[in-house]
């Protein structure tokens, strides 16, 4: 088991971004750019199979920097969406890696964007140039105060073994968090020492009778009070005591809303607390099943019952998300994701950033 600094974490939790963490910000495209971009990006999937790529831009036409970078930005999305991978630039990689040419042109009436596969290797077959229309005047029509939202993901902690959420707290007279991870039946709790985190306390949870294959269970800090499948525990303010734990037989889920996001039909879901300009921020998974990679996507929406609308790109992640739960008082939520890679259960803090 690895662990942070707590200096970092603290860090992490309220804004300060340490050297090395990754973000993505793009400025939003109009829908009909992104459809068109992901209608390239089917394309380039329907000519090869997934592998590790590069991708060369062009802009031979009138966008600017800036509109060419999104254009840019949302076509590498969706190809990291497709499964391909890509590969640094001037890295060992990217020398056996294929090679993607995108050119930026237009013609009088619309943008006009080509893909080409330079170094796909065959045996005779022609691969195809792959080209799409995206009707001109659309960037420009977003106006100056269109809501855009970056995302952000920061590293807090990972374990070998699975856990179902966490949580950072500190006291109003303290300068030191603590750090809770809850896991399939036990709570263990880790104090600042030295550099390192040093494991406080273990409280034995309760077990629902038959025991689930796929546990669920939330640490709610406000109410002070934990969550599971059957039961709800709860203790001092930090949770870190003794806990009292009786049988519940609320139905819930705990692992976050199970909802129908445009694009993403069967997905995790979290309304975070504050707003982007009076509009509701929400955070959303892929469609995809805990045997794929996965990704979180910032929402915009000016009512719950009203359609929302995507907003930024999304931020990748090397396994499922397995619980994303809103972080209360903040733009964040956290998620837990079950990294394929390497076996290990690992926790971050997603926020979501409200511009331009």
């Amino acid at each position: 088991m690895r662990v942070a600094l707590p200096t970092i974490l603290a860090g992490l939790f309220f804004g300060i971004t340490p050297q090395g963490s990754y973000a993505q910000t793009t400025s939003t495209l109009p829908k009909s750019w992104n459809d068109a971009a992901a209608k390239l990006v089917d394309e380039v999937s329907a000519a090869m199979s997934p592998t590790s790529v590069t991708l060369d831009v062009e802009n031979i036409s009138s966008l600017d920097v800036s509109s060419a970078g999104s254009i840019a930005a949302s076509v590498r999305a969706q190809l990291q969406r497709h499964s391909f991978s890509l590969a640094p630039e001037n890295s060992a990689a990217a020398q056996t890696a294929v090679r993607l040419q995108l050119s930026l042109s237009e013609s009088a009436a619309d943008y006009v964007w080509v893909m080409q596969i330079l170094n796909d290797q065959r045996d005779g077959t022609a691969v195809p140039v792959m080209i799409v229309a995206a009707p001109k005047g659309n960037f420009a029509d977003l106006g100056a105060d269109v809501q855009s939202l970056s995302l952000e993901k920061r590293f807090v902690w990972k374990q070998a073994e699975r856990f179902l959420d966490f949580a950072l707290w500190k006291e109003e007279t303290s300068t030191e968090f603590t750090l809770l991870v809850l896991g399939t039946n036990r709570l263990t709790t880790y104090k600042p020492g030295g550099s390192l985190w040093q494991l406080a306390r273990t409280s034995p949870l309760p077990q629902a009778t038959p025991p689930s294959r796929d546990p669920q269970g939330t640490i709610n800090l406000k109410e002070g009070k934990i969550s599971l499948q059957g039961f709800e525990c709860v203790g001092d303010p930090d949770l870190a005591g003794v806990l009292q734990c009786k049988a519940s037989t609320a139905a819930r889920n705990l692992r976050g809303p199970l909802v129908d996001s445009p694009g993403y039909p069967i997905s995790l879901g979290a309304i975070v607390s504050e707003k982007c300009r009076g509009e509701l921020i929400s955070l959303y998974t892929a469609e995809s099943d805990w045997t794929e990679s996965d990704s979180i996507r910032g929402y915009l929406t000016k009512g719950i019952a009203l359609p929302r609308v995507a907003s930024g790109n999304p931020i990748e992640f090397d396994g499922p998300v397995t619980s994303l739960k809103a972080e209360p008082g903040t733009s964040a939520a956290r998620a837990v994701v079950h990294n394929l890679k390497t076996g290990e259960y690992e926790a971050y803090i997603v926020t979501a950033t409200c511009g331009n």
